[in-house]
């Protein structure tokens, strides 16, 4: 059962909080817009991207090959291009940014359910998460695909299962990766006030998975047609992203960036890691985690294995290939996330699925991509427990600076994520 909050803020402090955030968040939308202003024409991804939205606005009709997801995303830019009747890649950012920004609201409502004191600077810390702030101000599809995820996820908890339904498809029409954030989701709604007792509530929970849950399994059924007609997962591309293709690799990145961008909720839960002491068998977990991490860790994927100096996340992965001390060294951070993932206290039992769905998620991509973990952070964000009020400022104090840091650096080509 959800635990339930009575720490309701006050109708004025609250609008003050909102109303100081809403300004907040508009001026690091101005300023990441404009910065990505002088970045002119298209950069990485986006010369894909831009092309296939061209070719809309101009009436064509074709996918092109180089484009792995269906062009749900590209048609509607290109319409709304048209309705507009001008085209541009500044018109393109901003139509991205503003329906990214809807991520937002959504994130606050769901918050609310769960820590209404903290919504509004949750919100803040998301919106300013250094390895996602400059999606924002990009023609990428990420942001677009996690505002349908994170409607799934707040439809579904509230028990609106049709919305949720509709919610979880639009993600998988924009990015099907999104398919696996729909299980979770479709999880959450089949264990829904299900407890765990003798005899087992066989109605209720039968109740929950195909009665509550049937606008989910039906976006799975039309998912599974679409991998077997397609013959794959990949639309365009599919030589470099081919089904059934995992990389653990994806895991030990996502969970240094992760420890980064989480380093006082690691901090927090230090006591609860170190009780852990009694538990030997936890820690010889960890030690043969460290063997089993330096014997799988591969950077096998060709896309991972250029620019390095360019591409950070590739830049990451090379510096552990080739160095093996930093790549032992770096299991500090990475056992350390893990371990604070578990041992913190969640706001509801089905949460604690995340932790079996995190994983599912990042390795299925044989390409290591930090925009792949997004939802991750989302549902971290979400259902973590509350840090001291010190703890919270700091961390979105942190934030800006470095997403602004980020954002200069992509602009000016500097590095990209």
């Amino acid at each position: 059962m959800e635990e339930s909050h009575d720490c309701t803020p006050s109708p004025t402090r609250s609008f003050e909080k909102n109303a100081y955030a809403t300004l907040l968040i508009l001026a690091g939308a101005a300023f990441g817009y404009a910065l990505s202003c002088v970045l002119g024409g298209p950069s990485s991804d986006e010369g894909f991207h831009a092309p296939q939205i061209w070719h809309y606005y101009v009436g064509g009709t074709e996918h092109f090959d180089n484009i792995t997801m269906p062009s749900t995303f590209h048609y509607v830019i290109g319409f709304v291009m048209r309705q507009i009747g001008y085209y541009h890649d500044y018109l393109l950012r901003l139509t991205n940014l503003l329906v990214a920004l809807c991520i937002l609201p959504v994130f606050y409502r769901a918050a609310v359910r769960y820590w209404p004191e903290l919504a509004t600077l949750r919100t803040l810390q998301l919106f300013f998460t250094p390895l996602m702030f400059p999606y924002f101000f990009l023609i990428y599809t990420d942001l677009w695909a996690l505002l349908f995820i994170a409607l799934c996820f707040h439809t579904a908890l509230g028990r609106r299962y049709v919305w949720a339904g509709v919610a979880g498809f639009c993600a998988v029409m924009i990015r099907q990766d999104s398919i696996i954030w729909v299980a979770l989701a479709y999880v959450l709604i089949a264990m829904e006030d299900i407890e765990w007792r003798r005899p087992l509530p066989v109605k209720a929970a039968f109740r929950n998975a195909f009665v509550h849950g049937a606008p989910l399994v039906l976006v799975g059924l039309l998912f599974i047609a679409f991998v077997i007609y397609n013959g794959g997962v990949a639309i365009g591309d599919t030589e470099a992203h081919q089904m059934l293709n995992f990389n653990i690799s994806n895991l030990y990145v996502f969970l240094i960036c992760a420890w980064a961008l989480f380093l006082a909720l690691c901090i927090q839960q230090l006591p609860n890691i170190i009780a852990l002491k009694k538990k030997l068998w936890v820690w010889a977990l960890v030690v043969a985690g460290f063997f089993f991490y330096m014997g799988t860790f591969d950077n096998p994927h060709g896309y991972n294995n250029t620019l390095y100096h360019f591409f950070m996340h590739n830049g990451l992965l090379y510096l552990m290939t080739e160095y093996v001390a930093l790549r032992a060294l770096l299991y500090i951070p990475i056992a350390w996330m893990a371990l604070s993932l578990c041992v913190m206290p969640y706001p509801d039992r089905r949460c604690y699925w995340l932790l079996l769905f995190i994983p599912l998620a990042v390795i299925s991509h044989p390409l290591v991509e930090p925009r792949y973990y997004f939802a991750a952070y989302l549902l971290i964000n979400l259902w973590r427990p509350a840090l001291n009020p010190a703890a919270e400022t700091a961390t979105l104090a942190a934030y800006i600076p470095l997403s602004a840091f980020i954002m200069y650096g992509t602009v000016t080509g500097w590095f990209f994520l």
